[in-house]
């Protein structure tokens, strides 16, 4: 059994059939061939640097593997400080260093390395060095055999990235050379990190394709174009799978599975190093086989048809060279259609197999002449089959046919089903007993009607007359048999003869009575041949049936028949008079205000009011009408109705001008002199011409009517202050204010406040100056506390327990904390009004 001695390198040559080891501590390169181990060169356990063939060369732990482009082996004769070649037959020869340690470049006889562990050859036969204790990679050109250092410093340890010495190591032990993507991978031992250096060069790849927006259809091979000069053996990627290769740069790519890919190009240049191309998406559509739907079985019978939908595209083909979306099919075989999508991609869907059933042979067969006398019949006799379907619902193989057109339906086993050509059944002609005028005849009383068959050898009337025509002066049935010269014989259909009175003529289509402006149409039961009267006067040009009256009177219709005029009965028309329209005048009011408005109307009519001049909303009746309360201009309608039910001709419009109110509003200012105080009023009443002033003391002169007053209080204290506001309408604003005079605090406290969420005097809350609001308890008018605020300068919405209180009285309880650090308690009531 064989055995080693710490093996630490390994090559395979191309063909796989053979292994080379270095056996690091026995000293000698092995060999594995056909499962056969046997030492290759070198000699067991002695170590050494001599050259030459397999039986006395000597290396000293000889470590890394490579195989050159001759097959060579290139070792890493790490203790030696050398790099060795050992051919296949096991010579050995130096091929670099001169066995000192150390790092110096240069021809291979006196360059130097340090331990050196790893050897890989490139796709140029370039050698590239592990050199482990120098933490560089060392490189030996293939034609000059000149050492250079390609990456790292010789003695600095590091483990920084970049191009050539700016790169670190730290004891590179490993390295290998993919000759696919031109990369060398390194096992930075001392860092404990796999590293690698890219041979990049300086061209780049401008990979292109033909494909319209990079889009391709499903099956369809990808056509590249990698332009640059100067590469060669272009390798293209989907993603990280290799797609395809070439040696000019164009290629199309076998086909890819739907959906987006990711193709990128890389090629190498004449020093070896890789040039990349920029990314592209090629987007593949998914694989399109149309659906073909057909409008029912596709096995169907010769005289049936299929029609087969092809699902929907730009362009179709059938297989039977039809170009339209929808195709009948009439025979049997497979069927199928190419459909071009929107993205232009072809798909041709599955075949439908048409089968076609033979159906029957449909033919009828009278049994003797198919023309007959009226009442008789004929047999008809339909071909074989398995089941018939007669025109006049029969489903017997045969029938017996009156006059008309026959056709038959025969199915048979297949379930096909075929209708016969019509057969044609008639009577002899004027076999059939006919009157005229036929139908119902109306007539007027007094008049005649004559009836009179078409032509035959003999007559009998239902009357016993047996002449060909019969005059008839009374209401009846009528019917004639006759027999013709054929020997038929037939009765005709009756004939309803009516008599009409006077009072039938005439009639009225609605109500005879009605208001002015309305009407009423009439009509009269004869429809030719008349002429309207009124009040016994014929209408010029009324001989219509129908005539419409808009006039009070009597009405009649004359018709002219057998030459002479026959009158109806009259007909009275009333036409109620209507009502005039109220009398109205339009007013002023204040806005705010709710006016009584007025109209006069005719005796015993009544008024309704209505917010629009036609339809609209009633409001409410009368002669007078109380308004809601207004703050805009608005019109309303006053209707007249009569006690006949008729209505005056229009409303009667009537509009209140709503002016606009003044609102009373002031502040003050005091100012102390010799015990008194001088109080101004600055007057800011929007809307006003006039004011009012009420200064609340009960002294001398308390009142005014100066736009912006002054007035002296001889004592400090509260005083209820009232201004009224008024304009040049007459309108006027009340305002009641506490002022605070020779106090250490100015404040107001409302009466009343509307919280209805209109944005004003929706909170109650104390007004004023060098004042504090400490707290607030609001009671019901039972004594209930249904709010309380400790806080600073509350306010209250009108809530109380958790829901809106209702319109009333309420009384508070308020600690004011006046400027001198002093408090007030002040009680009083405050009204809610929504």
């Amino acid at each position: 059994m064989a055995q080693f001695g710490y093996p630490t390198g390994i090559c395979v040559t191309p063909d796989g059939s053979t292994i080379y080891v270095s056996d690091y501590n026995t000293h000698v390169i092995r060999k594995i061939f056909n499962g056969q181990v046997s030492t290759l060169t070198g000699i067991n356990y002695i170590a050494g640097s001599d050259d030459g063939n397999n039986i006395i060369a000597t290396f000293n732990h000889p470590s890394g593997l490579d195989l050159d482009l001759n097959g060579n082996i290139v070792v890493a004769d790490e203790w030696n400080n050398k790099i060795r070649l050992v051919s296949p037959a096991g010579m050995v020869s130096t091929l670099a260093g001169s066995g000192t340690n150390g790092s110096l470049d240069g021809p291979p006889s006196s360059c130097s390395f340090s331990s050196p562990g790893a050897v890989s050859v490139d796709n140029n036969g370039n050698i590239f060095v592990a050199d482990g204790f120098n933490n560089t990679i060392r490189r030996i050109d293939n034609s000059t055999l000149q050492v250079s250092t390609f990456a790292g410093t010789a003695g600095f340890t590091g483990a920084a990235d970049g191009v050539g010495n700016v790169a670190s190591f730290n004891n590179v032990t490993g390295l290998d050379f993919n000759t696919t993507n031109h990369t060398i991978y390194i096992a930075d031992k001392g860092n404990d990190i796999i590293r690698k250096i890219n041979f990049v060069s300086n061209l780049t790849i401008n990979l292109t394709t033909t494909a319209a927006n990079n889009t391709i259809c499903f099956g369809d091979s990808i056509p590249l174009q990698a332009q640059t000069m100067g590469l060669s053996n272009y390798v293209f990627n989907n993603g990280n799978v290799l797609a395809g290769v070439s040696n000019t740069g164009n290629i199309n790519l076998a086909p890819l599975s739907a959906g987006q890919h990711t193709i990128t190009c890389y090629a190498f240049d004449s020093n070896g190093a890789i040039a990349q191309s920029q990314l592209i998406i090629i987007t593949v559509l998914a694989k399109f086989t149309p659906v073909v739907t057909p409008s029912g079985n596709a096995i169907f019978c010769n005289s049936d048809s299929v029609l087969l939908n092809a699902q929907s595209g730009t362009a179709y083909l059938w297989s039977n060279g039809a170009t339209s979306q929808s195709i009948y099919i009439t025979s049997a075989g497979p069927i199928s259609v190419t459909v071009t999508n929107a993205g232009g991609c072809k798909g041709t869907s599955l075949p439908v197999n048409a089968i076609v059933k033979q159906g029957p042979i449909a033919n009828i067969t009278p049994a003797g002449s198919t023309t007959i006398c009226p009442g008789d019949s004929v047999l008809l006799t339909a071909s074989n089959g398995t089941t018939w379907l007669w025109s006049n619902g029969a489903t017997t193989k045969t029938v017996y046919a009156q006059p008309g057109n026959y056709t038959v339906t025969i199915s048979n086993s297949s379930g096909c089903k075929t209708t016969s050509t019509p057969q044609n059944i008639n009577t002899y002609a004027g076999s059939q007993a006919t009157i005229s005028p036929s139908g119902v005849i109306t007539i007027i009383q007094g008049d005649s009607v004559v009836l009179s068959s078409g032509a035959a050898s003999t007559y009998v009337w239902s009357n016993g007359s047996t002449t060909q025509s019969i005059v008839i002066y009374n209401s009846g049935n009528y019917t004639v048999s006759i027999t013709t010269t054929n020997g038929c014989q037939s009765t005709s259909t009756q004939v309803q003869v009516l008599i009409i009175t006077k009072q039938q003529m005439i009639s009225a289509l609605g109500a005879t009575a009605f208001c002015q402006g309305g009407n009423v149409t009439l009509q009269s039961l004869i429809g030719q041949s008349i002429q309207w009267y009124f009040n016994g006067q014929p209408i010029p040009g009324e001989t219509n049936q129908q005539l419409i009256a808009i006039d009070s009177g009597y009405f009649q219709v004359a018709a002219f028949q057998n030459n002479q005029w026959f009158f109806s009965d009259s007909l009275l028309v009333t036409v109620n008079a209507t009502p005039q329209i109220a009398i109205v005048s339009d007013t002023s009011v204040c806005s705010g205000t709710a006016p009584i408005i007025y109209a006069l109307s005719d005796p015993g009519t009544t008024v309704e009011w209505y917010d629009m001049d036609i339809g609209g909303q009633s409001g409410g009746s009368g002669n007078t009408f109380q308004c809601p309360v207004l703050n805009n201009s608005t019109t309303y309608y006053a209707e007249v109705t009569a006690q006949n039910g008729c209505k005056a001709i229009d409303r009667a419009a009537l509009t209140i001008n709503v002016n606009l109110s003044p609102t009373a509003d002031f502040q003050y200012s005091v100012t102390p002199q010799s015990g008194t105080f001088l109080v101004s009023f600055q007057n800011l009443s929007q809307a006003a011409s006039g004011y009012n002033w009420t200064f609340g003391d009960s002294s001398g002169q308390n009142t005014s009517i100066l736009t912006q007053p002054t007035y002296i209080y001889n004592a400090s204290g509260n005083y209820p202050v009232l201004l009224i506001a008024v304009n040049t309408y007459g309108c006027t604003d009340t305002l009641l204010k506490n002022i605070n005079v020779g106090g250490k605090g100015d404040w107001f406290i409302p009466t009343t406040f509307t919280p209805n969420g209109d944005g004003i005097n929706d909170l109650f809350r104390v007004r004023g100056k060098n004042i504090i609001t400490k707290e607030m308890k609001i009671y019901d008018q039972w004594g209930s506390l249904i709010y309380t605020a400790e806080e600073i300068n509350p306010t209250w919405d009108g809530f109380g327990k958790g829901q809106m209180s209702q319109n009333g009285n309420y009384i508070y309880k308020i600690v004011l904390k006046k400027q001198d650090l002093t408090e007030e308690e002040v009680t009083g009531t405050i009204t809610v009004i929504k």
